[in-house]
């Protein structure tokens, strides 16, 4: 089954029916969403409205039932046939996705995405092409259902509302983008979400809109990321730094480790997506950045290309997802650790326990970051790679030590990285 049809306009060539039916719809006249703000910028509490933009969800619901309006004009003149043409960016990649557009791999080892256009016609001879434009026009409806309720449904939800016509999950998760991507707007303004798969904890607390409150510090699993749209105000009056750690193993190790709360590294949020970020987690640290900018945010990954991978994407964005970088990326990002630095006393001391040679694949991978490095790959992260095929060693997290051993090192990093009063 073809899934080929990420991008695209809706049209209808036929006159008096306008040639590209998403293109000429109305980009401001939104309703206010909102967001976290900060009251006289002063005390690190979030709360408050954004200003209005294209993603707005009356802006969103217009231009949804523009299409169906157009449609049913269609209709009503007897055409004798309705296209539609989706937008959709295409990219050739080593990778896969997490299923929420994230490509598992260095942004480097990803070319860059090209809209494409593929177009559907109904009525059509070809059962495939019926069934494709049946599951388009079924998900636009259930994102306007989302936008009109004002409630917010995930991926697997929608998925499971009609199974039997959606045959598998992957034709929610592309079609879901690929409609975001070709009216221009985020995909969460669909009111469509991935489901969460972060983690975070810390001496914080939030505000849901229906007024019950979360706390963060009481739960040492850690709690999966909130959705920011259900957000109306966060504390954060004892947090002095934000970490981002890459592996849930060592992010429970910390969240439960007594030393840590004890120690001056206690006044701080712990946050992890499993590997590369899923964009639920990316616009939590995104709000927290832009909410409250002067706290540090800091970044704690393996140190191989897939770490600093996962680095780029919190701090660059993703090339995936490219069409939303300003909305998702977190420029203030700093990489606390692993460095070569940490666990060699010299460059020569390639013996060092926890050491593994790199792949092939980690090879290629650091290569291409370092030939394609562009706006995605920092200098000293350059620099890093180089070490990494030099010496033909990386090492994961664990290298630092165990938990009270992890502990006292990120205790000597936070105090040379923060200012903790």
């Amino acid at each position: 089954m073809d899934f080929d049809l990420h991008s695209g306009y809706l049209a209808d060539p036929q006159p008096p029916l306008p040639q590209t039916l998403l293109s000429n719809l109305p980009n401001s006249s939104l309703t206010p969403q909102t967001a976290i703000s900060r009251p006289n910028g002063k005390s690190p509490t979030a709360s408050g409205p954004s200003p209005t933009t294209r993603n707005s969800p009356g802006a969103v619901i217009s231009k949804i039932e523009a299409i169906f309006e157009a449609m049913t004009d269609c209709l009503l003149g007897e055409k004798s046939e309705l296209v539609i043409q989706l937008k959709t960016r295409t990219s050739k990649t080593e990778a896969t996705s997490d299923g929420d557009g994230n490509d598992e791999s260095a942004p480097s080892t990803r070319k860059k995405a090209k809209p494409d256009t593929r177009t559907f016609t109904f009525p059509s001879k070809s059962p495939r092409e019926v069934w494709k434009f049946t599951a388009l026009l079924r998900i636009l409806e259930l994102s306007h259902e989302a936008l009109v309720t004002g409630i917010v449904t995930t991926k697997r939800d929608m998925y499971y509302r009609d199974s039997e016509l959606f045959i598998k999950q992957a034709v929610v998760d592309r079609y879901v983008d690929d409609i975001a991507y070709t009216l221009g707007v985020t995909r969460d303004a669909l009111n469509v979400v991935a489901a969460a798969k972060g983690l975070v904890v810390g001496s914080f607390a939030i505000t849901r809109k229906d007024t019950s409150v979360v706390d963060y510090s009481s739960e040492p699993e850690g709690v999966l990321i909130p959705n920011v749209k259900e957000i109306a105000d966060i504390n954060l009056d004892e947090v002095r730094w934000i970490l981002v750690i890459e592996k849930e193993a060592t992010f429970r190790t910390l969240a439960s480790n007594q030393y840590w709360k004890d120690s001056l590294a206690g006044k701080g949020i712990l946050i992890t997506a499993k590997g590369y970020p899923d964009v639920q987690t990316r616009q939590f640290l995104r709000l927290l950045y832009t909410s409250f900018p002067e706290l540090p945010i800091l970044c704690l990954v393996d140190h191989d290309p897939d770490g600093i991978g996962i680095m780029s994407t919190y701090k660059h964005g993703s090339i995936a997802l490219a069409h939303e970088s300003a909305t998702l990326a977190v420029s203030s990002v700093q990489w606390l650790g692993v460095r070569s630095s940490d666990f060699m006393g010299g460059y020569e001391e390639v013996e060092a326990v926890g050491l593994l040679k790199l792949t092939e694949r980690d090879r290629r991978i650091a290569a291409k970051m370092l030939e394609k490095g562009g706006g995605y790959v920092d200098v000293e992260w350059k620099r890093e790679l180089r070490v990494m095929l030099m010496l033909n060693v990386k090492a994961e997290i664990q290298v630092l030590g165990n938990a009270e051993a992890l502990g006292k090192w990120l205790d000597g990093k936070l105090v040379d990285a923060v200012r903790i009063e």
